[in-house]
């Protein structure tokens, strides 16, 4: 009768399990916020054709890496990042090619 208790317990009236989610996992949230970071970067006018590659460093940091053709685009990538959602700190490693 315990075990059967037991194994009820963590049951709904219908059978099916009162937790549906795994626990023990986590959200890669990296990928998300990498892609709102190049999707600004693609709206906006002055970033749009550079080829910039965005990587997650933190929960809330991002780095910008690749070669830009100046430094005033350089800057504009980094502005622009730092205004997306959930993102705080920009680390800018782009380089800029002369």
């Amino acid at each position: 009768m315990v075990a059967c208790a037991l194994v009820l317990g963590s049951c709904g009236f219908d059978g099916r399990p009162l937790i549906t989610e795994n626990i023990g996992t986590t959200v890669d949230d990296s990928a998300e916020l990498s892609l709102r970071v190049k999707q600004a970067l693609k709206r906006a006018p002055q970033t749009a054709v550079s080829n910039i590659m965005v990587t997650k460093v933190s929960d809330d940091s991002v780095k910008l890496s690749g070669y830009v053709t100046d430094d005033a685009t350089a800057h504009e990538a980094e502005r622009v990042a730092g205004q997306v959602s959930g993102v705080r700190f920009v680390v800018n490693s782009l380089a800029v090619l002369r």
